[in-house]
């Protein structure tokens, strides 16, 4: 199901070559000029950013399915080779899903670039809405940065419109501290821009803080980590009663929802998400099943309530590798919206930080509301749990238990230096390889070492 960027059709009609890096085509293929001059053109241009996101080889695929694939969450079994290649720590630089996910991010990055520099040049009715689209576009810059940053370390960061593919043809790769001061930036020009308190499908103020608190705890920052958690813990938000509720159809919001994305089942807006992870008997395709070690994670705590809506076991053979499956997507049709952002991270969020800071007693008290919800006894800090290393190890297998599913074990396994140990011997890993099809048309862009 590959799919090409409109950056890539604009540059491949135009230069005979396919490069995301390099495209001068705005979000819905007209000039930058005619697609946001008005406020409705940037109403359009802003849906058309989130649509960016929505790309199979996006948040409704590649990058949510690599999350578990790319660890240790889940096998291969079906027939994509480059699945089976994800599953064997063995991603290549000529990889169809690399080179997909690469394009796809940066032509997301693309449409936020172009709402950035037009819509400080639009009148609008009311003011207030052109600084919360302005916002959103920023905030979208800085999440899809992020996740560039933590697959392919240090990118070539792009802040504007291309308008000279020459010049683009020699941009460089930025360094990892550049690509992270400029998604601190995009974040701080959010959250003086953003309007928004409510709404959860689009950028509101505390999926800012939530982010950036993401993003603190994976630089290191604990303290900043803690404080912007504390920001969205203030709020208001809770766990939803039930685990499921944040999954069990189209459209879900639950009280624990701060940010996500919404997909609509058509051949335009939907995911893969169900479709990849169930059987055939059940519709799907059956490309990626639920890992025996993840299985057994969850059966070791006999009562965990995740375990039966996250694992679906074969009628005849049960908890089996390669029988189970994933119902945590009910359907096949990809209508399901997909969570980026839900307070079990804060918490979560909040217990790492304390723990990387050594205090065991906050560790557990933040996540203990995590194991309760799941029909878990709570831990009690100095009996259960009684040094820093235990509560992180307990935070490892509650965000492994937690987020199945949800793309997040990969960069959790990097993020706790579990990668290696955990999932392969190999440390150059812990980066995905930067594209061939990408270097060879900027080839000052260098390939990460290892590939």
């Amino acid at each position: 199901m590959f799919r090409r960027s409109f950056l890539t059709l604009g540059l491949s009609l135009a230069l005979g070559a396919c490069n995301s890096l390099l495209d001068t085509s705005p979000p819905d293929q007209l000039s930058d000029d005619q697609a946001v001059q008005t406020a409705a053109g940037a109403r359009a241009a802003l849906a058309g950013a989130y649509g960016a996101m929505q790309s199979g080889y996006y948040y409704g695929g590649t990058l949510t399915h690599f999350g578990d694939l790319y660890a240790d969450n889940a096998v291969h079994t079906g027939t994509f080779v480059v699945y089976q290649e994800a599953s064997n720590k063995d991603l290549r630089p000529d990889s169809r899903e690399v080179q997909g996910a690469w394009e796809n991010i940066y032509e997301a990055i693309k449409r936020a670039n172009v709402l950035i520099a037009r819509v400080p040049n639009i009148t609008f009715d009311d003011a207030t809405e052109q600084d919360q689209i302005l916002g959103e576009a920023h905030f979208l810059r800085a999440l899809n940065y992020f996740n560039l940053v933590r697959m392919f370390g240090g990118v070539p960061l792009r802040t504007s419109p291309v308008t000279d593919a020459n010049e683009a043809a020699n941009i460089t790769r930025s360094t990892e501290a550049e690509v992270y001061a400029q998604i601190l930036q995009d974040l701080s020009d959010a959250e003086g821009l953003i309007t928004n308190t409510g709404s959860t499908n689009h950028a509101n103020v505390n999926a800012v803080h939530a982010l950036r608190a993401k993003v603190y705890l994976t630089q290191g920052n604990n303290a900043g980590a803690i404080t912007e958690a504390n920001i969205v813990q203030a709020q208001g938000y809770s766990l939803a009663p039930n685990y499921s509720d944040n999954f069990d159809g189209d459209d879900v919001e639950t009280s624990e929802t701060i940010f996500r994305l919404t997909f609509t089942a058509n051949l335009d807006q939907n995911n893969l998400l169900g479709y990849y992870w169930q059987t055939y008997e059940d519709g799907g395709r059956y490309e990626i099943a639920p890992s025996q070690s993840v299985i057994d994670a969850y059966d070791t705590l006999g009562t965990d309530a995740r375990l039966t809506w996250n694992i679906k076991p074969d009628p005849n053979e049960g908890y089996i590798e390669s029988y189970a499956s994933s119902q945590k997507w009910p359907t096949v049709n990809g209508g399901e919206d997909l969570p980026i952002l839900r307070y079990a991270d804060m918490l979560l969020t909040k217990a790492e930080a304390f723990a990387n800071q050594g205090s065991v007693d906050s560790a557990v008290a933040y996540y203990n509301p995590i194991r309760t919800r799941s029909g878990l006894p709570a831990h009690v800090a100095g009996v259960d749990v009684t040094t820093a290393q235990q509560a992180l190890d307990e935070i490892d297998l509650q965000r492994r238990l937690e987020f199945f599913g949800e793309g997040h074990r990969f960069f959790d396994l990097v993020r706790m230096g579990r990668f290696v140990p955990v999932a392969t011997p190999d440390a150059f890993r812990v980066l995905w390889p930067i594209p061939q099809s990408e270097i060879t048309v900027a080839p000052n862009i260098t390939q990460n070492p290892g590939y």
